[in-house]
C-alpha cells in the first residue's frame, strides 16, 4: 500500500448527509444521525469510498472493540476508518500522519486519505482519516503484558535467567519499539516544510514545566481526598495513603524539571503509551493515534514539546504493563518490574540507535526523572477523572519507585481481581 495520501475529499455545509447519514457538530461534538458514528451505520464505509473508489458498495464494516475517544471502523477488511468524535479532534493527526507519509515512514499505518469538512461556523477540518488496517494486531496492553508474563515464567527476558534484578538482555521487541519511535521523532523533528521540525524552547520553558507538573501533584492528591474518589472506597483509600506517603519524592522528581536546560520542542505524538502500539504476528511494529493527549484541550495538544516527553511516557507505560500483569497472575510480584526496567533499557537503546548522531541533541535524558512522575500523576488523574479501576496500575509503579515516609498507615500494594482493561 502506498505512504502517500491519495485522496483528500472535502464535505461541505452544517449538515451534509453520507450513505443518507446527517452529519452535524453539536456542542463540539460529531453526530451521525444525531449519535455518535458506530459501525454497521454504512457512513465508515461511504467515507471509505470517497478516498478509495475500488471500495465496494457493500463493503462490510466491523466494530474495533477498545475503548476509544474517536470511532474507528475496520472497512473492507483494509482499511480503518477514524472519524473524529469532536470538531478537530483528527486535524493533529492529519497533519502529522501527513509529514510521516510523505517521508515514507513505515513505523504508522500507511495512509490513505482524509476526508474534510468545509463547515459554515467552525471551518476546515478533518472528518475522518483512512489508514492501512494491519490484521493480526494486537495492541501493547495485550502482547506487552504477554511478553512480560512469558519472560517472567522463563526466570528473565528472551529466555536469559535471572532472578529479579536489572541484569540481562534487553528483549528484542523494546529494542525495536525503541527504534520505531526514534525513526518518527526524527522526521516530526526534521526541518520541514511550513515552519515544521525542531525549534528551540523559550529560556522559561523547563520552569513552566515544573509548574505544571506540580499543578497536576495538587489536583492528584486533592481529588483522593473527596468521598468519591475511587470504585472502591477501601482501594482508593489505601491507594490515597500511598500516594500522600510519597508526596516529597515525587515534588523532588517535578522540581528537577526546572534544573534541566531549555531543549528542542517539536510536535510529539502526544499520548504515547504502549496500548498506541501495534504488533502482528510476524513481530511488525506499529505506531497509532496521533491525536495528542486526550485529557488536554485542543490548543494545548497543538504545542511543541521536547522528545524526552514521549520518551518518558513510554516508560511509564512499560511499568504500567508490569502492573497490569501482575494484576493477571493475581498477586504482587515486584521482579516483573525489573522485567520492565529490562525493556525499557532496551528501548533507551533502540531510540538513542534510530537518532544516531541526533540522539544527544534531541533527546534530555537529565528530564526523564521528572517527566516520568509527572506522567504517573498524570496516570492517576485519569482514573480519578474517568477510570477508577485503573487506578492499581499508576498505584502500583509509584510505591514501587518512590520511598514511603510513612506519614500515614499503608498497606503494601496488591492488585485487584483480573479483568481485561484497556487505557
Amino acid at each position: 500500500m502506498t505512504h502517500a495520501t491519495t485522496s483528500q475529499p472535502v464535505l461541505h455545509g452544517s449538515s451534509p448527509s453520507v450513505a443518507g447519514v446527517r452529519l452535524e457538530v453539536v456542542d463540539g461534538r460529531v453526530t451521525a444521525g444525531g449519535r455518535r458514528p458506530r459501525a454497521g451505520d454504512g457512513l465508515a464505509r461511504e467515507l471509505a469510498r470517497r478516498v478509495d473508489p475500488a471500495v465496494g458498495a457493500a463493503a462490510p464494516e466491523n466494530a474495533i472493540d477498545v475503548d476509544q475517544t474517536q470511532t474507528s471502523v475496520i472497512v473492507d477488511g483494509r482499511y480503518v476508518v477514524k472519524i473524529a468524535g469532536h470538531w478537530g479532534a483528527c486535524d493533529r493527526a492529519t497533519v502529522l500522519l501527513s509529514r510521516l507519509a510523505d517521508a515514507g515512514c513505515r513505523d504508522v499505518p500507511a495512509l490513505a486519505g482524509q476526508v474534510g469538512w468545509e463547515h459554515p461556523v467552525h471551518g476546515t477540518g478533518t472528518l475522518a482519516l483512512v489508514s492501512e488496517f494491519l490484521p493480526g494486531t494486537t495492541d501493547g496492553w495485550t502482547w506487552a503484558v504477554d511478553e512480560l508474563l512469558a519472560a517472567h515464567r522463563t526466570g528473565g527476558t528472551d529466555g536469559a535467567g535471572g532472578s529479579g534484578g536489572v541484569a540481562g538482555p534487553e528483549p528484542a521487541w523494546a529494542v525495536e519499539l525503541g527504534r520505531a519511535v526514534g525513526r518518527v521523532h526524527a522526521i516530526l523533528a526534521g526541518r520541514g516544510s511550513a515552519g515544521a521540525g525542531a525549534r528551540p524552547e523559550p529560556e522559561d520553558a523547563p520552569l513552566e514545566r515544573r509548574r505544571r507538573a506540580e499543578r497536576l501533584l495538587a489536583e492528584a492528591t486533592r481529588d483522593d481526598n473527596r468521598d468519591d474518589a475511587g470504585a472502591d472506597p477501601a482501594a482508593g483509600s489505601a491507594a490515597a495513603a500511598r500516594l500522600q506517603n510519597r508526596v516529597g519524592p515525587l515534588r523532588e522528581a517535578l522540581t528537577s524539571l526546572a534544573d534541566r536546560p531549555p531543549g528542542l520542542a517539536f510536535p510529539l505524538h502526544g499520548d504515547l503509551h504502549i496500548g498506541q502500539v501495534l504488533r502482528d504476528p510476524a513481530g511488525r511494529i506499529a505506531l497509532i493515534d496521533f491525536d495528542g493527549d486526550p485529557q488536554l484541550d485542543s490548543a494545548t495538544r497543538w504545542r511543541a514539546e521536547p522528545a524526552a516527553r514521549d520518551v518518558a511516557h513510554m516508560l511509564v507505560s512499560l511499568d504500567l504493563v508490569a502492573a497490569v500483569a501482575q494484576k493477571r497472575l493475581g498477586r504482587a510480584e515486584p521482579s516483573l518490574f525489573a522485567h520492565a526496567e529490562r525493556a525499557g533499557r532496551g528501548f533507551l537503546a533502540g531510540y538513542r540507535a534510530a537518532l544516531g548522531p541526533d540522539a544527544d541533541s534531541l533527546l534530555d535524558e537529565g528530564s526523564l526523572p521528572g517527566l516520568r512522575a509527572e506522567q504517573l500523576l498524570a496516570e492517576v488523574r485519569y482514573a480519578q477523572r474517568f477510570l477508577p479501576r485503573w487506578r492499581y496500575a499508576p498505584d502500583a509503579v509509584i510505591a514501587h519507585r518512590y520511598p514511603s515516609t510513612a506519614d500515614l498507615p499503608e498497606e503494601p500494594w496488591t492488585p485487584p481481581p483480573s479483568a481485561p482493561i484497556s487505557t
